[in-house]
Parts: structure tokens; C-alpha cells; sequence
């Protein structure tokens, strides 16, 4: 009887694992603001044919998007724990991705593949720390003021446009 309880709980206060269970597999998508000035660290990913977004993890069973946050700043960028300041997460939103729909890839599903849910975490990072991009996932990084940003915008696919431009309202206050 107890285990029901502990997974109803989980269910009704823990969200990446609601939209893990609805077919949605949860990503954080790590805004990084410098302590010194108003400007944010963007990767190029390896695979992004020029894109230029913050970086992103998916969200392991278990694991609060605080924990993601520092996990993908060290996977990704080599940053620690010890080097950033968590600030918060918000919740972005759902976005189906209809080429993946049917197929069955996020782990304990009861429905197949819908698409993302996309978390935003804010943390800061001062512009002095080492970065070591992992080459298989990083090609480049840059810190960019939210001017820079605008103008590099259109490098990138409507749907990660929406994305940046619902994270910087939701996170910063700030519009693209």
C-alpha cells in the first residue's frame, strides 16, 4: 500500500516524470549568464549546422532539473558544480515532434513518443572559468550580448526561435 502512495506522490509533484509517462521525453535547456555583464554563453552543437542555442540534457529518470542543469554544464562544457551558481528552472512547455511520433524511446512510457517537455534553468557562471567542450557534442561556444543573440537568431529552426524565445521571457524577463 505504501509504494502506491510513494508513486502517486511522484506523480502529482514530480512533472518530468508525468511527461515521461505521457510519451514526452524531459529536457533542460541550460541558460548561462555571466556574473560580470549581461551576455549568456551559446554552444554550436556538433549536429547543428550553425544553429547557436544553450545547452541542452535530457532529464534522467530521478533527477531534479537541478541536477541535469549541473550535469550538462560538466558533460558539455566541463563547468562543475563547484563553478556555477544555480539561479532556478521554469517549465517552457510541451512541442511534439512528429517525425519521432509512434516510435517508443522514452523510458517507462505507457504511451509512445510525443515529443519534448522542455524545462529552462538559469545559472551563472563567471566569463574567467576554463570551458573544455566535449567535441562530440560542442563544436563552439560564445558569449553573446541579447543583441547578438537576436541577430544570430535566424540561424536557427522556428521551433528552437520559439524555444530561445520563451526561455528568455520565462528566465530573464527579456524578449527577443
Amino acid at each position: 500500500m505504501l509504494d502506491w502512495i510513494k508513486v502517486a506522490g511522484k506523480l502529482a509533484y514530480d512533472r518530468p516524470t508525468r511527461e515521461r509517462l505521457l510519451g514526452y521525453r524531459p529536457v533542460v535547456i541550460c541558460l548561462i549568464q555571466s556574473l560580470e555583464r549581461d551576455a549568456f554563453l551559446l554552444v554550436q552543437p556538433t549536429a547543428g549546422r550553425g544553429a547557436c542555442m544553450p545547452p541542452q540534457e535530457g532529464i534522467a529518470q530521478n533527477t531534479s532539473v537541478e541536477e541535469a542543469s549541473s550535469q550538462c554544464l560538466d558533460v558539455k562544457l566541463g563547468v562543475s558544480r563547484k563553478q556555477m551558481h544555480f539561479r532556478r528552472s521554469v517549465w517552457l512547455g510541451r512541442k511534439a515532434i512528429p517525425e519521432r511520433q509512434g516510435s517508443r524511446d522514452v523510458e517507462f512510457s505507457i504511451r509512445p513518443m510525443q515529443g519534448k517537455a522542455y524545462y529552462g534553468s538559469l545559472s551563472k557562471v563567471a566569463e574567467d572559468t576554463p570551458i573544455t567542450r566535449n567535441p562530440a557534442e560542442v563544436a563552439g561556444h560564445e558569449w553573446m550580448t541579447i543583441d547578438q543573440i537576436r541577430d544570430r537568431m535566424t540561424e536557427n529552426s522556428d521551433r528552437k526561435q520559439e524555444l530561445l524565445r520563451v526561455l528568455f521571457v520565462k528566465l530573464v524577463g527579456t524578449e527577443l
